[in-house]
């Protein structure tokens, strides 16, 4: 089976849309979503760009975006609900460094998105697909792991999180890779480090399950 072949992980969804995020919507998506393959590159260009990948409601998105005005945040999430809560936040803390794709990630990486552009990606939380006969559409595997090497630049950083740890076991196993180099939180600029516990994180928390984090760096 080709990579492109493979079932996908992320597929465009509206989810159950509040009026305020309805509102957030009609109101601030062409200011804020953009989609064309000219204006992703142009938004990512020469900066010190991130990816957040499936943000949810944005809440590290935000905050990143709040500590460092001078980065460029594309922020890749399917659920529309989840754009809505991002708008509306941006446009009222008057946020110019946030740009949202709405579409799947594995497209957006493949086909607009050159070699050597990110200097970080962050993953939090993504959908762990729990029955094990679900374990074929978990975004994380093989091909993914080496088309994200592509898309960092040398010595980008890519930082997983999650509450599952069948899935964080098969994750440690896939980056045992000579192109990866292990860190620690530490080891991250002061945006990455403080960033806020997630709506997801804080459910896991109060559900007793076990916050897992996986931090790695591309090596040259």
């Amino acid at each position: 089976m080709t990579f492109n072949s493979k079932p996908k992980s992320f597929v465009t969804r509206q989810g159950r849309i509040t009026a305020n995020q309805k509102k957030a919507l009609d109101s601030f998506w062409n200011q804020y979503v953009i989609s064309e393959l000219s204006e992703i590159q142009e938004f990512i260009r020469g900066n010190y760009s991130l990816l957040d990948i499936g943000f949810g409601a944005g809440e590290t998105l935000v905050s990143v975006a709040q500590k460092k005005s001078d980065i460029s945040l594309l922020g890749a999430e399917v659920y529309q609900s989840g754009i809505g809560t991002v708008l509306s936040k941006a446009e009222r803390l008057n946020l110019e460094n946030i740009k949202i794709v709405n579409e799947d990630v594995e497209d957006l990486l493949q086909n607009k998105i050159p070699d050597n552009s990110f200097d970080a990606i962050i993953m939090f939380y993504p959908d762990p697909w729990p029955k094990r006969k679900h374990h074929k559409r978990r975004l994380i595997k093989k091909e993914f792991i080496d088309l994200l090497n592509k898309k960092l630049k040398p010595n980008g950083i890519f930082y997983f999180k999650t509450d599952w740890k069948d899935y964080f076991d098969k994750v440690n196993l896939l980056f045992e890779d000579p192109n990866w180099e292990d860190l620690n939180l530490k080891d991250l600029e002061e945006h990455l480090r403080d960033i806020p516990a997630t709506s997801f994180e804080k459910k896991a928390i109060q559900a007793n399950r076990s916050l897992n984090t996986k931090i790695v760096r591309k090596v040259n």
